[in-house]
């Protein structure tokens, strides 16, 4: 059960992120100039995120980013 809500939520986060990633690229497609405005826009994203990641990770004394590998991701 508990890890159907995992699931969920990171279903419902594909989806925005997806719907972000269309986005920035018509933008970026309609007018070359806001690439670096959108580029800048991701990486405070990332940022964010990793910087969560990291966080979270120190207050419950876990190695978060260790669950994931990283080479299977970047092979897709």
């Amino acid at each position: 059960m508990e890890e159907q809500k995992v699931d969920h939520h990171l279903q419902q986060a594909f989806a925005h992120l997806r719907e972000a990633l269309n986005v920035s690229i018509a933008i970026v497609l309609n007018n070359h100039t806001s690439k670096e405005q959108i580029g800048k826009k991701w990486e405070v994203f990332f940022g964010e995120f990793f910087g969560m990641v990291k966080t979270k990770g120190k207050e419950h004394k876990l190695n978060l980013l260790s669950w994931i590998s990283f080479p299977k991701i970047w092979r897709w």
